[in-house]
Protein backbone atom coordinates (compact mmCIF):
# COMPACT_ATOMS: atom_id res chain seq x y z
CA UNK A 1 0.00 0.00 0.00
CA UNK A 2 2.88 2.38 0.81
CA UNK A 3 4.40 1.72 -2.61
CA UNK A 4 1.05 2.50 -4.25
CA UNK A 5 0.75 5.78 -2.34
CA UNK A 6 4.32 6.69 -3.26
CA UNK A 7 3.59 6.03 -6.93
CA UNK A 8 0.40 8.12 -6.77
CA UNK A 9 2.36 10.98 -5.17
CA UNK A 10 5.04 10.71 -7.88
CA UNK A 11 2.36 10.77 -10.57
CA UNK A 12 0.74 13.87 -9.04
CA UNK A 13 4.08 15.71 -8.98
CA UNK A 14 4.71 14.65 -12.57
CA UNK A 15 1.27 15.86 -13.68
CA UNK A 16 1.72 19.22 -11.96
CA UNK A 17 4.80 19.81 -14.13
CA UNK A 18 2.85 19.41 -17.37
CA UNK A 19 -0.72 20.53 -16.71
CA UNK A 20 -1.24 24.29 -16.85
CA UNK A 21 -2.80 25.95 -13.81
CA UNK A 22 -5.78 27.17 -15.85
CA UNK A 23 -8.13 24.31 -16.57
CA UNK A 24 -8.33 23.18 -20.16
CA UNK A 25 -11.85 23.68 -21.45
CA UNK A 26 -12.87 20.85 -23.72
CA UNK A 27 -16.13 20.04 -25.38
CA UNK A 28 -17.48 16.52 -25.07
CA UNK A 29 -16.63 15.75 -28.73
CA UNK A 30 -13.01 16.90 -28.13
CA UNK A 31 -12.73 14.74 -25.01
CA UNK A 32 -14.27 11.77 -26.79
CA UNK A 33 -11.86 12.16 -29.72
CA UNK A 34 -8.85 12.20 -27.37
CA UNK A 35 -10.20 9.20 -25.46
CA UNK A 36 -10.84 7.26 -28.67
CA UNK A 37 -7.42 8.08 -30.20
CA UNK A 38 -5.41 7.30 -27.06
CA UNK A 39 -7.35 4.09 -26.43
CA UNK A 40 -6.69 2.99 -30.02
CA UNK A 41 -2.94 3.64 -29.62
CA UNK A 42 -2.92 1.78 -26.30
CA UNK A 43 -4.67 -1.21 -27.87
CA UNK A 44 -2.03 -1.28 -30.61
CA UNK A 45 0.72 -1.11 -27.96
CA UNK A 46 -0.93 -4.09 -26.19
CA UNK A 47 -1.00 -5.96 -29.51
CA UNK A 48 2.75 -5.39 -29.92
CA UNK A 49 3.29 -6.66 -26.35
CA UNK A 50 1.28 -9.80 -27.08
CA UNK A 51 3.33 -10.40 -30.22
CA UNK A 52 6.57 -9.84 -28.24
CA UNK A 53 7.49 -7.29 -30.92
CA UNK A 54 9.85 -4.92 -29.10
CA UNK A 55 10.41 -2.77 -32.21
CA UNK A 56 6.68 -2.17 -32.71
CA UNK A 57 6.18 -1.74 -28.94
CA UNK A 58 8.96 0.86 -28.67
CA UNK A 59 7.39 2.95 -31.44
CA UNK A 60 4.63 3.97 -29.01
CA UNK A 61 7.15 5.68 -26.72
CA UNK A 62 8.16 9.26 -27.57
CA UNK A 63 11.59 9.54 -29.18
CA UNK A 64 11.87 13.28 -28.50
CA UNK A 65 10.09 13.88 -25.20
CA UNK A 66 10.42 10.61 -23.24
CA UNK A 67 10.51 11.42 -19.52
CA UNK A 68 10.70 8.10 -17.67
CA UNK A 69 9.36 4.62 -17.14
CA UNK A 70 8.85 2.59 -14.01
CA UNK A 71 8.30 -1.16 -14.01
CA UNK A 72 7.63 -2.41 -10.50
CA UNK A 73 10.45 -0.73 -8.58
CA UNK A 74 12.82 -0.33 -11.54
CA UNK A 75 13.23 3.24 -12.82
CA UNK A 76 14.40 4.17 -16.34
CA UNK A 77 15.33 7.80 -16.98
CA UNK A 78 16.06 7.37 -20.68
CA UNK A 79 14.28 5.69 -23.55
CA UNK A 80 17.17 3.55 -24.75
CA UNK A 81 17.60 1.85 -21.34
CA UNK A 82 13.85 1.21 -21.16
CA UNK A 83 13.67 -0.22 -24.70
CA UNK A 84 16.76 -2.36 -24.08
CA UNK A 85 15.33 -3.85 -20.90
CA UNK A 86 11.94 -4.66 -22.44
CA UNK A 87 13.63 -6.16 -25.51
CA UNK A 88 15.58 -8.44 -23.14
CA UNK A 89 12.39 -9.40 -21.26
CA UNK A 90 10.53 -10.20 -24.48
CA UNK A 91 13.39 -12.47 -25.61
CA UNK A 92 13.07 -14.52 -22.39
CA UNK A 93 9.39 -15.29 -22.96
CA UNK A 94 7.94 -18.13 -24.98
CA UNK A 95 4.59 -16.36 -25.16
CA UNK A 96 2.62 -13.64 -23.39
CA UNK A 97 -0.96 -12.44 -23.40
CA UNK A 98 -2.07 -9.16 -21.86
CA UNK A 99 -5.84 -8.56 -21.85
CA UNK A 100 -7.10 -5.14 -20.71
CA UNK A 101 -10.38 -5.27 -18.82
CA UNK A 102 -10.50 -1.62 -17.74
CA UNK A 103 -9.05 1.35 -19.65
CA UNK A 104 -9.64 4.94 -18.55
CA UNK A 105 -8.41 7.96 -20.51
CA UNK A 106 -8.54 11.41 -18.93
CA UNK A 107 -7.78 14.29 -21.32
CA UNK A 108 -5.55 16.86 -19.59
CA UNK A 109 -5.03 19.23 -22.52
CA UNK A 110 -5.63 19.17 -26.27
CA UNK A 111 -2.38 17.20 -26.69
CA UNK A 112 -1.96 15.46 -23.30
CA UNK A 113 -3.84 12.58 -21.66
CA UNK A 114 -3.58 10.28 -18.65
CA UNK A 115 -4.35 6.61 -19.28
CA UNK A 116 -4.85 4.13 -16.45
CA UNK A 117 -5.66 0.50 -17.06
CA UNK A 118 -6.01 -2.92 -15.52
CA UNK A 119 -5.15 -6.13 -17.33
CA UNK A 120 -5.00 -9.87 -16.90
CA UNK A 121 -1.57 -11.07 -17.93
CA UNK A 122 -0.25 -14.55 -18.62
CA UNK A 123 3.20 -15.48 -19.77
CA UNK A 124 5.19 -18.58 -20.40
CA UNK A 125 8.90 -18.05 -19.81
CA UNK A 126 11.38 -20.07 -21.89
CA UNK A 127 12.61 -21.84 -18.73
CA UNK A 128 9.12 -23.39 -18.40
CA UNK A 129 7.81 -21.07 -15.70
CA UNK A 130 4.19 -19.97 -16.15
CA UNK A 131 3.03 -16.68 -14.62
CA UNK A 132 -0.50 -15.28 -14.26
CA UNK A 133 -0.91 -11.81 -12.82
CA UNK A 134 -3.02 -8.73 -12.50
CA UNK A 135 -1.23 -5.90 -14.28
CA UNK A 136 -1.80 -2.13 -14.25
CA UNK A 137 -0.53 0.79 -16.33
CA UNK A 138 -0.47 4.53 -15.65
CA UNK A 139 0.71 6.43 -18.71
CA UNK A 140 1.03 10.03 -19.84
CA UNK A 141 0.40 10.28 -23.59
CA UNK A 142 1.20 13.31 -25.75
CA UNK A 143 -0.02 14.01 -29.26
CA UNK A 144 3.05 14.41 -31.46
CA UNK A 145 3.25 14.87 -35.24
CA UNK A 146 3.41 11.07 -35.61
CA UNK A 147 0.40 10.45 -33.34
CA UNK A 148 -0.08 9.83 -29.62
CA UNK A 149 3.14 8.75 -27.86
CA UNK A 150 3.97 7.79 -24.28
CA UNK A 151 6.02 10.32 -22.30
CA UNK A 152 5.89 8.48 -18.98
CA UNK A 153 4.87 4.93 -18.16
CA UNK A 154 4.40 3.16 -14.86
CA UNK A 155 3.42 -0.48 -14.60
CA UNK A 156 2.94 -2.81 -11.68
CA UNK A 157 1.72 -6.36 -11.31
CA UNK A 158 0.85 -8.93 -8.70
CA UNK A 159 0.94 -12.64 -9.40
CA UNK A 160 -2.44 -14.26 -8.78
CA UNK A 161 -0.78 -16.76 -6.39
CA UNK A 162 0.49 -13.85 -4.27
CA UNK A 163 -2.99 -12.27 -4.21
CA UNK A 164 -4.47 -15.46 -2.79
CA UNK A 165 -1.79 -16.06 -0.15
CA UNK A 166 -1.09 -12.43 0.74
CA UNK A 167 2.66 -12.86 0.20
Amino acid sequence: MCRLMGNVALLMVFLSMFVPAASFAQTNPEKETIQREVTAQFNQLISAINQKNAVAWSDYYSKNEFVSAIAGTDFYANRSAWVGEITKYFSMRERQQVEPFEVRVTPLAADLALLTSEERAEMQVKNGESIKSKHVFSMIWKKEPGGWKVLHSHESWMDYDQQKTGK
